[in-house]
């Protein structure tokens, strides 16, 4: 038995091979902490983490990635002061920099910190939880954390913490892995971001929705955004099939992506992307 993140009800629903607690009423999945392994899954978050997957791939990743942000960047563009959430190593942070924003960043790894401090002015970083960086309340314009969320166990605390910091009617984007996708259905725990134990909440959009006003935003938008390039449907229906995904296999697959990303994106027309993004407002 255990007491939901969000709504604090009880459940004894376990799912993902008991690795995982399931609120009914808020359609999220919150692992059992107690069988993470020994040390937690922060222990993990070294330069390692971050050059993990590197690949002759990494080229056309960036240029999906970057892609991608150019609509996180305008939905910030008016906002002057802006923190990057779980920055790693710095690659959003460093482009709201070349936007004009005074740009700040956050991370729980001393290596993610490192990295990005050779890409951004590095008294704008906090290495630390966010709560641990103590902003002042009402000092930032906007807050953007991308896949962040799904590595926080106490999501509410963190939310009414981004809440504190943000000014009155400032702007809290995110984008998560979304579970109640086809594409996280189909692949089960196989599921590239199902990525146990570093990430340890998974959320629906109504999840998500509930967390928000829960922790007191309004105005919350759920956006399903395009799929990411390592999240697409083909991805996770190999997973299903339990087939190994060697860096010879990516490349001799890429013509199947041609047929593979743009169902992705039909996906995300139809609201059931991999990936949403959530807009709220202070």
């Amino acid at each position: 038995m255990a007491h939901c993140p969000i709504c604090t009800s009880r459940t004894d629903s376990r799912r993902l091979g008991g690795r995982f607690f399931y609120c009914p009423d808020c359609d999220f999945h919150f692992a059992d902490l107690d069988a993470l392994p020994a040390g937690g899954d922060a222990a993990v978050y070294d330069a390692a983490y971050y050059q993990r997957g590197s690949s002759l791939l990494d080229p056309l990743i960036r240029a999906f990635t970057c892609w991608e942000q150019k609509h996180m960047l305008s939905v910030v563009r008016n906002c002057r002061r802006v923190l990057d959430i779980g920055c790693g190593a710095g690659f959003l942070t460093q482009r709201l920099q070349q936007h004009g924003a005074e740009a700040y960043g956050v991370d729980t790894s001393s290596a993610a910190i490192a990295l990005a401090a050779q890409k951004v002015d590095p008294s704008r970083l906090r290495c630390g939880t966010l709560a641990a960086a103590n902003f002042e309340p009402d000092f930032f314009d906007a807050a953007i954390a991308i896949h962040a969320l799904e590595h926080i166990p106490d999501p509410v605390a963190f939310v009414t913490e981004v809440r504190r910091i943000l000014k009155k009617d400032g702007v809290f984007l995110f984008r998560i892995p979304n579970f109640a996708s086809w594409e996280a259905k189909v692949a089960g725990d196989r599921w590239y971001h199902f990525d146990y134990p570093f990430h340890v909440s998974h959320y629906s959009p109504q999840a998500a929705t509930r967390l928000l006003q829960t922790s007191g935003f309004h105005d919350v938008r759920v956006n399903h955004a395009a799929a990411e390039y390592r999240q697409t449907l083909l991805y996770s229906v190999l997973a299903a099939l339990k087939v190994p995904l060697p860096l010879w296999l990516k490349i001799v697959l890429l013509p199947l992506q041609t047929v593979f990303i743009p169902l992705s994106w039909l996906l995300a027309r139809l609201g059931n992307s991999g990936t949403i993004e959530v807009v709220a407002r202070k």
